[in-house]
């Protein structure tokens, strides 16, 4: 729907609080950025009740903020899906996605295709994502460099 710099961020956050109940958000093929996560880490009670998540193919290689994937997890108590397929992760966003453990107790479906290139891959820390996802039922690690 938006490419660069077209996102209205305090209208997404309007948006998001008129929904109180949202259970499925579908941002893939946007490109977010900074500015959009921070948005929606704002938007917290609205997406309290998140079940599934898309932020597939989402962000350029030097705007993945890793942090903020963090706080917008920890917002997301009941997340069962997250797709993040198509997004530069590497080293810095599975740290992300761990740090994240409480909110990623429900979750049954994670997508982490195309997300490391090279040498970025990090066993020890997928691992760790696994012990951390106990209801965990499909995981996508296709055109992944694995090595």
């Amino acid at each position: 729907c938006f490419k660069d710099d077209q996102w209205d961020t305090a209208l997404l956050g309007d948006l998001l609080n008129l929904t109180p109940h949202l259970q499925t958000l579908v941002l893939g093929w946007n490109n977010l950025g900074h500015n959009v996560m921070k948005a929606l880490c704002a938007a917290s009670s609205s997406l309290s009740n998140l079940q599934e998540l898309d932020l597939s193919f989402c962000f350029k290689d030097d705007q993945w903020d890793t942090a903020l994937l963090g706080d917008l997890l920890n917002l997301t108590p009941h997340l069962q899906t997250l797709e993040l397929r198509d997004n530069n992760l590497g080293h810095n966003g599975m740290k992300a996605l761990c740090a994240a453990s409480s909110s990623l107790s429900n979750l049954q479906e994670l997508d982490l295709s195309f997300c490391f290139k090279d040498d970025q891959w990090d066993t020890a820390l997928l691992g760790d994502l696994l012990n951390l996802t106990p209801h965990l039922q499909t995981l996508v690690l296709g055109w992944n460099n694995l090595g």
